[in-house]
């Protein structure tokens, strides 16, 4: 199967030496990190949180740059061109992992990246705008089945993580809801916050201010277990949809060629960036668990993650 022989090469991208170089000198000018959504999402949330300390870490600064577009598109072929020196980082999530299946073509290929490490996972919330007449998974399921085609629910775009989570949800309900896309959860809940789009599947960070503004409300969580920020929230499972779940997942890829001293020295400083007490707190409002991998096993996971969502997602596509 193409799809799985792209992820086996990606998996086994540390079994070539790549370029000779040392670690030694390595950073000796700012690092960029790119994020292929818009800026207010959840990858730049991410970033933001731990990028300081990564700075500090690594003695040089560290440059956030948005390039939402095209489903993540636009800044991941950047990343793919970028030289492989360690200067050029990319934050990906699931839809790095379901754009070989859901896009007929791609500027790039998965073995254009070399894996630096799973930064971190967590949960999502169903928010709802304030004035959906569904208070929970029961009330808000009887109201897709008497106005079926018309609830809409905002993504932010197709493969990412939003949108699986709600292609998982009508799987697993036998709903017709619409699915709206936006360049990123940002805009996403905005729109739900304004009251031009039903609902949203999306991290606890971007539902948190509309849900103090009273701008929308917060259903259900998609974990198995409640949201330490939200414990009275029942999850979907809770509400009678068995064993429903969907999490968020967001590492750190960088072109191959990369050499394996600097992914390491990258990896080394991710570690102690996200151990930092500062970076946790600012993390912990998402409930996220941090998960920085080896490279090696985050190669293994971004493989499982494309072969799982080529099985589920190939089918829909015919």
């Amino acid at each position: 199967m193409k799809i799985a022989l792209a992820a086996a090469a990606f998996a086994a991208v540390f079994a070539s030496p790549g370029h000779a170089a040392s670690a030694d000198s390595y950073p000796d000018r700012p690092v960029r990190i790119v994020v292929p959504f818009a800026a207010g999402g959840g990858g730049d949330f991410i970033v933001r949180a731990f990028s300081d300390k990564l700075a500090d870490t690594l003695k040089q600064p560290v440059v956030i740059d948005n390039r939402g577009g095209g489903n993540t598109v636009t800044g991941t072929e950047a990343v793919a061109k970028a030289a492989p020196d360690g200067y050029t980082l990319l934050i990906v999530s699931p839809s790095f992992a379901t754009n070989p299946t859901l896009m007929s073509s791609l500027p790039y290929k998965t073995e254009d990246f070399a894996p630096v490490g799973l930064v971190i996972t967590y949960a999502m919330g169903l928010a709802a705008r304030s004035t959906l007449e569904a208070n929970d998974i029961p009330q808000l399921l009887d109201l897709a089945r008497k106005k079926p085609g018309t609830l809409t629910f905002a993504t932010s775009g197709e493969g990412s993580a939003t949108h699986l989570a709600t292609e998982l949800f009508k799987a697993a309900t036998h709903i017709n809801v619409l699915d709206v896309p936006y360049r990123g959860a940002g805009p996403a809940m905005l729109d739900v916050a304004s009251g031009h789009v039903d609902l949203a599947f999306t991290g606890l960070s971007q539902i948190k201010p509309h849900l103090e503004s009273g701008r929308v409300k917060l259903i259900a969580t998609s974990g198995l277990k409640r949201l330490q920020s939200a414990p009275d929230v029942k999850t979907i499972a809770e509400q009678g949809v068995k064993d429903f779940e969907a999490v968020v997942w967001w590492g750190i890829l960088a072109p191959a060629g990369t050499p394996k001293p600097i992914i390491d020295k990258i990896n080394g400083a991710l570690r102690t960036s996200l151990a930092d007490p500062e970076v946790a707190k600012r993390l912990s409002v998402i409930d996220g668990e941090v998960r920085v991998s080896s490279p090696e096993a985050f190669g293994r996971y971004v493989r499982e993650e494309i072969d799982r969502w080529h099985t589920l997602l190939k089918p829909a596509k015919k």
